[in-house]
C-alpha cells in the first residue's frame, strides 16, 4: 500500500515536471517567432514581473518556514531540527537561483 501512494507521488512530481519543460520549450519557439521591427518592451516588462513574483513566492514559501525551523531547532537545542532548516534555506535558495537562470536563459 504505501509503495503505490510513493509511485503515485513520484508519477505526479514527473507529470509536472514534463509540463514545466514543455511551457519553457514553448516560450523559446515562440520568442523566436517575433518578426522585424515589432516592439517587445511591454511583454520584457511583463516577464520581468512575472519572474519577480514567482522568485519571491519561491523565497517566501521555502525561505520562511525553514527559517522558523532553523531558530526553532537552535532554541530547542535540536541539531536535526537546525540542520534541517538550514537545508531549507540551501535548497530554497538554490531554487531562486535556478529562477534566475531561466530567465537569463530564455528571455
Amino acid at each position: 500500500m504505501k509503495a503505490t501512494n510513493f509511485i503515485q507521488k513520484q508519477k505526479k512530481k514527473i507529470i509536472t515536471a514534463v509540463a514545466a519543460l514543455n511551457v519553457a520549450a514553448l516560450s523559446v519557439i515562440s520568442a523566436g517567432a517575433v518578426p522585424d521591427g515589432v516592439d517587445t518592451g511591454s511583454y520584457s516588462s511583463l516577464v520581468d514581473i512575472v519572474f519577480w513574483v514567482a522568485t519571491i513566492a519561491i523565497a517566501a514559501g521555502g525561505g520562511i518556514p525553514s527559517l522558523i525551523k532553523l531558530v526553532q531547532g537552535q532554541a530547542d537545542e535540536d541539531p536535526r531540527g537546525r540542520n534541517a532548516g538550514i537545508a531549507g534555506l540551501v535548497i530554497t535558495g538554490a531554487v531562486v537561483g535556478a529562477a534566475a537562470a531561466v530567465k537569463t536563459l530564455l528571455f
